[in-house]
């Protein structure tokens, strides 16, 4: 299946978002990264801008990867959301040991990012509202 996929994880997460996006590119997936609307610097009174972009993106995906190498609560928030809503969310750990929390939200979790895009190749067709 390909669809949308979100990429979760910390503003700061360049690489992160730079080798997912390629991975997914490739397996023919489209890509939403909400740092195309950076806020790093200026969050403060763009809080409710910031979040409902975020969720109307999660809302138009068919999955949820999220880079969970280091505590963020965004990710987290994120991730609870996602699957709140019935979207899979698929945990890229970086070999990180997998909060209790990080594993009741995902689907699956996985040391290695390559694998984690796997796992989102692999999971069932659902329809997007994006």
């Amino acid at each position: 299946m390909t669809g949308r996929v979100y990429l979760a994880g910390l503003p700061l997460a360049d690489g992160y978002r730079r080798a997912a996006g390629r991975l997914l590119s490739a397996a023919g997936w489209d890509v939403v990264d909400p740092m195309r609307r950076d806020f790093r610097g200026r969050t403060e009174g763009n809080e409710a801008e910031i979040v409902e972009g975020d969720l109307a993106d999660i809302d138009s995906c068919a999955v949820v990867l999220a880079d969970f190498t280091a505590p963020d609560e965004g990710t987290a928030m994120e991730a609870w959301y996602a699957r709140s809503a019935g979207i899979p969310v698929v945990a890229y750990s970086g070999g990180a040991w997998a909060h209790p929390w990080t594993v009741y939200v995902s689907a699956s979790v996985h040391a290695r990012l390559a694998d984690a895009v796997a796992a989102v190749a692999a999971l069932p067709a659902r329809p997007t509202s994006g």
